[in-house]
């Protein structure tokens, strides 16, 4: 197990949530990739956090930003790397995901008896590794306007922007279409790509992120296995004792839900999203959230 993900960690790209995430800590890197995907300019950093943890009680669903900043000019921005998804409902999930990572956003900001004004410009950007709404555009930028008079924005601070790497990029311009094509691609080819790579390059090499990235994986094989083991022992002893009213073949469908819920709580403890849960499950979203 261990030199199979040995293996993975020597092969991970920009691509991957963990290297994004490394990559993203060094400020230049994260001033020049808000700079480049947000249609302002951003001021000097003076907050930048990776995987930020936000969570406003303890019953409350938390959530791990990917690359976190805020500017001097008091603007936030939030970079998440989304992904491919074998689940057909991804894209029926991803605006409702933008939707609380802007609630969640916006409590961090707003402190008990501020007045709303005082909330922060925001750029929620989403680099997705496919075309997350199916019409070919290389970037789709969504805000707040009036059904009945499209030229009515309501002005709300709130920026929300999907980029789509596998985008025909014949007309992107330059900064942007580089860049998405070293996500896709790994093609360097200008000074901040060749940057990028040389930072993914050196955190192959960091002795410490390997381990890190090692404790993850093996842990996330651990808890499987163990979630398994659990699972199918609780299955089993409910499908013993169901087994003469419902037969055998249904204790045993029982007896891999316990073992699929077992595990769905404990990677939803982790701060694993239910898209990704059906993913490593080979399961619907709809199936993990009946579990829930």
């Amino acid at each position: 197990m261990n030199n199979a993900g040995t293996n993975m960690y020597g092969k991970l790209t920009i691509r991957n949530k963990f290297m994004f995430g490394k990559v993203t800590q060094n400020p230049v890197i994260a001033q020049k990739m808000a700079d480049l995907l947000t249609p302002v300019e951003i001021g000097a950093v003076t907050e930048a956090e990776r995987e930020k943890f936000l969570q406003h009680r303890s019953s409350s669903k938390y959530v791990k930003l990917d690359m976190y900043l805020e500017d001097e000019n008091g603007r936030v921005v939030d970079t998440e790397m989304q992904n491919k998804s074998n689940n057909k409902m991804v894209q029926e999930e991803l605006p409702l995901r933008i939707r609380y990572y802007q609630g969640m956003i916006d409590q961090e900001i707003l402190s008990t008896g501020t007045d709303y004004i005082f909330l922060k410009e925001t750029y929620i950007i989403f680099i997705c590794t496919y075309d997350s709404f199916g019409k070919g555009k290389y970037v789709y930028h969504f805000h707040m306007t009036c059904d009945e008079d499209d030229s009515i924005q309501l002005h709300d601070k709130m920026n929300w922007i999907f980029y789509n790497t596998t985008a025909d990029l014949s007309e992107v311009p330059e900064g942007i279409k580089k860049f998405l094509n070293y996500v896709e691609n790994e093609h360097a080819e200008d000074e901040f790509t060749r940057l990028l790579d040389k930072e993914v390059k050196n955190a192959r090499l960091n002795e410490e992120w390997r381990s890190e990235y090692l404790k993850t994986y093996v842990n996330d094989m651990d808890m499987r296995r163990e979630g398994y083991i659990e699972g199918e022992k609780l299955g089993l002893e409910r499908g013993k004792a169901e087994g003469e009213k419902l037969g055998e073949e249904r204790g045993r469908a029982e007896g891999e839900r316990e073992r699929d819920r077992t595990l769905i709580n404990q990677w939803l403890q982790k701060g694993k999203v239910i898209t990704e849960i059906a993913d490593d499950l080979g399961k619907s979203e709809e199936y993990v959230k009946s579990l829930i």
